[in-house]
C-alpha cells in the first residue's frame, strides 16, 4: 500500500491554542507554589525551576527561535528532511515513539547526524486540515509502521 502514499511537506504554523495551553499550565504550576504548604525555601527553589521552564518554553516556541521546525518533508520510508528556524537543513527519521490522536500528533525525529532529537507538536490549527489527514495516512500506513512497530494512534 505503501506505492499510493505520497511524501508530505509539513509547514506548520505557530498555534494560539499551544501557546495558550503553555501559559495557562505554566499559571496553574504558579498558583500551586503559591499556594501549597512548604518550606521558603523549596518555594524559592520551586519558582526559580519554573522560571527557568518558562523562559526556556517560550524561547523554543518563538517565531525565530533556531530550534523550531519550520520545515518538514517526510517520506513514505520515514526518510525527512527538516528545515529549522536558524535555516540548517537537517536529514532525519521518524522515531517509533511518534504519538498520533485525533486532536494531537507528536512527531519524534532520530538525526543522522548529531545527538539532539528534535520533535514536532503539531494540533489542529498547525497545519490544515487536510495536511493533517495526509500526515495520519502516511504514518498509519507507510512502510514506517509495515512491521507493526509500535507507532500509538
Amino acid at each position: 500500500m505503501s506505492g499510493n502514499i505520497q511524501t508530505v511537506t509539513l509547514q506548520p504554523k505557530p498555534s494560539r491554542k499551544l501557546h495558550a495551553w503553555l501559559v495557562a499550565i505554566h499559571l496553574l504550576a504558579l498558583l500551586v507554589i503559591l499556594l501549597a504548604p512548604m518550606l521558603p525555601w523549596h518555594r524559592a527553589m520551586l519558582l526559580l525551576i519554573l522560571t527557568l521552564q518558562s523562559y526556556l518554553s517560550y524561547r523554543q516556541t518563538r517565531k525565530g527561535s533556531g530550534s523550531r521546525i519550520l520545515l518538514a518533508r517526510i517520506r513514505p520510508d520515514g526518510r525527512s528532511r527538516i528545515t529549522m528556524g536558524d535555516g540548517r537543513k537537517l536529514v532525519a527519521r521518524i522515531r517509533q515513539d511518534t504519538l498520533v490522536t485525533p486532536w494531537l500528533i507528536l512527531l519524534r525525529f532520530d538525526l543522522d547526524r548529531g545527538w539532539r532529537q528534535p520533535a514536532l507538536l503539531l494540533i489542529p490549527g498547525s497545519l490544515s486540515e487536510d495536511e493533517m489527514r495526509q500526515l495520519r495516512v502516511l504514518l498509519r500506513f507507510s512502510q514506517l509502521n509495515s512491521n507493526h512497530a509500535d507507532i500509538r494512534h
